[in-house]
């Protein structure tokens, strides 16, 4: 079976960016942030082990700095250190940006939304 991008995606990058990771943003998001949202919107697989994920990220944050400074620091850590990295069950080989960082409407004035797309290879372990 072809592996969860999403939950795969999720559990490498909360340890490795030390904030919250979801698919869906919470409803007490103004006072959850810093938070990053993930969320596939593409991409095709082999049906049994390979799997290409075009996922959004979109960082939150209080200011658009703070948004801004999130957004970098998961573009650095899919571009620079998840390709070769490893979970249990799936092996990462590549990533690339779709569409970089840059600002998303958000209907709440209260946080900043900071959102990128990205390309994700992956496949299961043998």
């Amino acid at each position: 079976m072809w592996p969860d991008a999403e939950a795969a995606l999720i559990a490498w990058l909360t340890p490795h960016l030390g904030v919250r990771v979801c698919t869906d943003t919470p409803a007490d998001l103004d006072h959850a942030v810093p938070l990053l949202r993930l969320q596939r919107i593409g991409g095709g697989d082999d049906g049994f082990r390979l799997d290409l994920a075009v996922v959004d990220l979109d960082a939150f944050a209080v200011t658009r700095a703070g948004a801004a400074d999130l957004a970098t620091r998961a573009r650095t850590a899919l571009l620079a250190d998840l390709p070769g990295s490893a979970l249990p069950d799936v092996v990462f080989t590549s990533a690339a940006t779709v569409a970089a960082p840059a600002w998303r409407p958000w209907a709440s004035q209260a946080v900043t939304r900071i959102g990128a797309t990205y390309a994700v290879r992956l496949h299961t372990r043998p």
